[in-house]
């Protein structure tokens, strides 16, 4: 198979321990872009918090994609401009925030590119440390947001967000589509928002066949990528559900695990 386009989710996947890409990951990230195979970062991660990484891969000179908050906002990085946005709405982000708030859960979202809170959580910097965006702390998260979001989060310890999310069977109603990104993170985006959709959507307009698209993903929120792709990519650390879903299971995000797909796959052929 020729494949013509690498997608990649970012954190625990593209990223190592350390919130890095490794040198070997990241060359071979640079050559296949220079064989001709487009490259695509899709995560749960704000647009901001992965547009540095993006232009580390040279995505903009390539004219390539970002999908950011689990496909709620697709980017073409040629220009930076959003080519499509399906957000949560007045109405959908308090029925998610009532739900975390009735589990006791940190309640974040994002407004104009910043992590709008309230309260504490031993978990609560964990977004900003990973996305470097900054922190706002507002008295009330259902006052302060009068308008449409991309996503709403609810954070807690591994065992309550596991509960909830079992519970929630990957709804809230019939609008609001609900994912893991980390094991303490519960993700709500309106209904249709997934990185697989946002994929499907955006390489049919590219005319590209999913049997020429890889991709690589370790967490719950990667699962309809990873199978709607010729050939999904599992990571040594993905959970098992990933391994599950996934044609191939490389090594882990700290190993190189994408080096050697790409070295194999595409580099040495």
């Amino acid at each position: 198979m020729d494949y013509r386009l690498v997608v990649l989710d970012m954190d625990d996947t593209l990223m190592t321990s350390d919130n890095v890409m490794s040198e070997r990951t990241k060359n071979a990230l640079l050559q296949v872009q220079q064989h001709g195979v487009g490259v695509i970062l899709a995560s749960g991660r704000p647009t901001n918090g992965m547009v540095k990484t993006a232009e580390e891969l040279q995505l903009d000179k390539h004219q390539s994609y970002i999908l950011s908050y689990n496909g709620a906002r697709i980017f073409d990085m040629s220009d930076f401009k959003m080519v499509k946005e399906t957000a949560l709405t007045k109405d959908q982000f308090d029925k998610c925030y009532d739900y975390c708030k009735s589990k006791g859960f940190f309640v974040l979202t994002y407004v104009d590119e910043t992590i709008v809170y309230e309260g504490e959580h031993p978990y609560m910097d964990v977004e900003h440390e990973l996305t470097g965006l900054p922190m706002k702390q507002v008295a009330s998260l259902k006052d302060f947001v009068q308008s449409n979001v991309p996503k709403l989060m609810g954070v807690d310890f591994e065992e309550n967000i596991s509960r909830a999310n079992q519970e929630l069977g990957g709804h809230y109603g019939h609008d609001i589509h609900v994912t893991t990104s980390k094991p303490f993170f519960l993700e709500f985006m309106a209904e249709g928002v997934s990185k697989g959709r946002a994929l499907r959507e955006l390489v049919t307009e590219l005319g590209i066949d999913r049997e020429a698209i890889m991709a690589f993903g370790d967490s719950n929120n990667d699962k309809d990528m990873i199978e709607y792709a010729g050939l999904g990519v599992a990571m040594g650390n993905a959970n098992e559900a990933i391994k599950k879903a996934a044609d191939l299971i490389t090594k882990d995000h700290n190993s190189d695990g994408i080096a050697d797909v790409l070295e194999q796959y595409i580099l040495k052929k």
